[in-house]
Order: C-alpha cells, then sequence, then structure tokens
C-alpha cells in the first residue's frame, strides 16, 4: 500500500501539466508549454534564489546600504564623534565659567576670606618670609655693589640668554592631562614625554597650526605632525583616530584626535624646535 502511494506521487511530480496563453477576444493560441509539478518547484527556487541574492548583493556591495539602521559613512562617523568632543568641551566650559562666577559671587558676598583658604606648609613659610622682610627702599647702594652691577652689564650686553625666547608671544596648550610617566631624556631615545590617560581620551593642539602629515605604524598607531609658527612642530603618537586631515588648519586648544591603541593607552608627545627636539616641559604646564 505504501509503495502504492509512493509511486502515485512521484508520478504525481513527474506528470507533465500543458501551460495556454489564449486571446480572450479570438481565443487563439499564442503560446503553449509544458511543465510539471517539480519543474515548477525548481524553477520557483532559482528565481527566488536569484531575486534574494540580488536584493542582497544590492544592498551589501552599493551606497544603497547606508540607507540601513546601523550602517554609516565615515565622514558621518567622524563628524558624529567630532560633535560628542566639542559637546563635552563645551559642557566643561561653562562648568568652570559657572564656577568661576559663582566664586566670583561668594567674594563679593563677603562669603570667602582669607581665612577659609587652605595653605600648605611650604606656601604659608613662604607668606610668612615675606610679610617679615621689609626693604630699605632709602638705603644707598655701596660704591662696590654698583661698580659689581655695571660690570655685570656689560659683560651680559652680548649674552644669547638675553634674547628673545623663541616662545615669545606664544601660549602653549597641554594637548592632555594625565600623569607623566616617561620624561624628555634624548641620551636614551626618549625624544618627548609619555603621558598616561584613558582610551579615547581626546587629544588638542598645542599652538595653532597645520596638520603636515598622518602616517600610521604597528608599533604606534597613527602618528599626528602639526606645524606652528616660530618654527614649531609637534608630534603626537599613539592616536587611535584622527578627526582631521592633512592640510587642515587647527587651533590652540582644539581636540583633533582620540588616543590608544590596541597595546598603549599612553600619548607620545614630542615637541621640536628649528629640527632640535626639546622638554615640552619647558613651555608647557602639565
Amino acid at each position: 500500500m505504501n509503495n502504492k502511494d509512493t509511486n502515485k506521487d512521484e508520478n504525481q511530480l513527474l506528470t507533465p501539466y500543458r501551460i495556454t496563453i489564449k486571446q480572450i477576444d479570438s481565443d487563439k493560441e499564442v503560446w503553449s508549454g509544458k511543465i510539471s509539478r517539480l519543474r515548477a518547484i525548481l524553477l520557483t527556487a532559482i528565481i527566488v534564489f536569484i531575486f534574494g541574492f540580488g536584493m542582497f548583493a544590492l544592498f551589501a556591495w552599493t551606497p544603497l546600504h547606508y540607507i540601513l539602521p546601523g550602517y554609516l559613512k565615515h565622514e558621518t562617523r567622524a563628524q558624529i564623534v567630532d560633535n560628542a568632543v566639542r559637546l563635552d568641551s563645551l559642557s566643561r566650559q561653562m562648568e568652570l565659567r559657572e564656577l568661576y562666577m559663582e566664586n566670583i559671587a561668594r567674594i563679593l558676598n563677603d562669603e570667602i576670606t582669607i581665612d577659609s583658604i587652605t595653605l600648605d606648609e611650604t606656601t604659608a613659610a613662604n607668606l610668612d618670609s615675606v610679610k617679615k622682610w621689609t626693604p630699605d627702599i632709602l638705603t644707598k647702594s655701596s660704591p662696590e655693589s654698583e661698580a659689581f652691577a655695571e660690570e655685570y652689564e656689560k659683560d651680559e650686553r652680548f649674552n644669547l640668554t638675553m634674547l628673545p625666547t623663541p616662545n615669545e608671544g606664544l601660549l602653549f596648550h597641554p594637548p592632555l592631562m594625565g600623569n607623566i610617566i616617561n620624561t624628555f631624556n634624548p641620551q636614551y631615545g626618549s625624544y618627548g614625554i609619555e603621558i598616561q590617560a584613558a582610551r579615547n581620551s581626546s587629544v588638542s593642539a598645542v599652538l595653532d597650526g597645520t596638520i603636515i602629515a598622518i602616517t600610521h605604524t604597528i608599533a604606534h598607531g597613527y602618528i599626528v605632525m602639526v606645524q606652528h609658527n616660530k618654527n614649531f612642530v609637534s608630534i603626537y603618537r599613539n592616536i587611535s583616530e584622527c578627526l582631521r586631515q592633512t592640510g587642515d588648519k587647527i587651533t590652540a586648544g582644539e581636540r583633533f584626535a582620540l588616543v590608544g591603541t590596541a597595546n598603549n593607552n599612553a600619548l607620545l608627545f614630542e615637541l621640536w624646535h628649528a629640527g632640535i627636539a626639546i622638554d615640552p616641559r619647558i613651555y608647557i604646564t602639565f
């Protein structure tokens, strides 16, 4: 009984059927063909597969996939990160301004007194020494001191240390606030400082300048070089993502990159002047 049913089902799948297309008015046969149920099922499956693959290829390998939720262009993603960094910076500035205004109001209302300021021992000792020292401005200098001052002025007239320093007129901004774990030591190949920070912390420009190079290495991730006025060049290593491009102009304090690589979250910062590496701590307060 089962064999008969099986043979009957197979015969139904293989039994050909005629498909005819006729005109309604004249009843004239336009096209006819034979097809079995099995072929109809296979043909339908092939058409569905081709249609599905075509739709997948259309959205996967063409710009149309950007209209799907969760897919963003690289420029859009970078703009979102930039806006988030700017919003965080503005929020921080607003908090500082509000705190400043609160302190001004407390000072005007006599709510803050000198006794309320906590001083460490060194500062207190310095203040005490200043209070105890009263210079006698009416005391006339001795001939020996006048002769020494005149001789000192002659010797120092052409001393290079009396010339204007390279950073005259420049206000440096710290690239990142954090703990300095490695200091400047050119003798051991350390031409800058290493600042420990949280991953994806924002990096700021130390001066107004122009990005002249963005490179990538396995050891230090992205390396960004910025040219500033008066022959200063700043170099930022261990950058995970740079939010600007080569040739873009940036201002002092502007956050233009994120720090952190797969192996290191510390920022390697170098400051060069006229082709010579200098200790950033001379010009920047961290």
